[in-house]
């Protein structure tokens, strides 16, 4: 659990904003100390420039950025799928069950948007007669169990899933340890996340022979269009910390 968190803490100081921080706070060291020499000095004007420079491309170019992990798997359409017996897997988000809220929003935004196109498919599957079950991995280790079944029954059920064919995972602490324990489900495996955490997902399905068929939710863009996309925004930096954060874990698998 330590080095877990560990990595995890490593891996915040690499994304753009504390990164860029990082090298914005040492460049103002460098030009700002005194008894430094003109070559620390330079050294420090450069890193001015090279972070402000950075930071602006980020701000600009996020979703031109995101977008080359949105785009790498389509839609999946149930409706194509040949008869088989299938699982669908959820990759998890976050959860906490909060008194007065009702259960099925005790799920975060992003969470809810996977759950949401699991239930897509999985009514399909039923309207065709095809057996499947949704297995959700829950993060939220101080809620009681039942308080997650109760808000992923809830959730499901408003899009007709019966509770016999719902299930969770509660035990895994990060998508490699979600992966591992998905192979354990029977059937043929969907794979459930947001479109631009599919692509390192179906990296550790072929790693751990999942052999699941990948079904990103998708999200309409809420970045502004014309002339605006030529503004710096913070939604832009936003998606550009989301893309930094996913090729770090893709380098992770490829070394680890």
């Amino acid at each position: 659990m330590f080095l877990l968190m560990a990595k995890k803490l490593i891996a915040r100081l690499f994304f753009p904003v504390p990164f860029l921080l990082l090298v914005l706070a040492a460049g103002l060291a460098l030009v700002l100390w005194p008894k430094l020499g003109t070559r620390c000095r330079k050294a420090g004007n450069a890193l001015l420039v090279t972070g402000v420079l950075l930071l602006l491309i980020g701000s600009l170019a996020g979703q031109l950025l995101l977008h080359t992990l949105t785009g790498v798997y389509p839609p999946l359409k149930p409706e194509e799928l040949p008869e088989e017996n299938y699982t669908i897997v959820v990759a998890g988000h976050g959860f906490h069950a909060e008194s007065g809220v009702p259960p099925e929003r005790w799920f975060d935004d992003e969470m809810q948007l996977r759950l949401h196109e699991a239930a897509r498919i999985g009514r399909v599957l039923g309207e065709r007669k095809i057996p499947y079950r949704i297995v959700a991995s829950i993060t939220g280790k101080h809620d009681a169990p039942g308080r997650k079944r109760e808000a992923l029954n809830a959730f499901l059920g408003h899009y007709g899933i019966p509770p016999e064919r719902i299930a969770f995972l509660e035990n895994a602490l990060n998508s490699r340890q979600e992966v591992q324990a998905f192979t354990k489900e029977p059937g043929r495996k969907i794979l459930v996340s947001e479109a631009y955490h599919m692509p390192r997902l179906m990296m550790l399905s072929d790693r751990y022979e999942l052999n699941a068929l990948p079904a990103p939710a998708t999200r309409v863009s809420g970045n502004a269009g014309g002339i605006l996309k030529i503004v710096p925004s913070a939604e832009n930096l936003s998606d550009c910390e989301r893309a930094v954060y996913e090729y770090l874990g893709m380098l992770e698998y490829l070394i680890f």
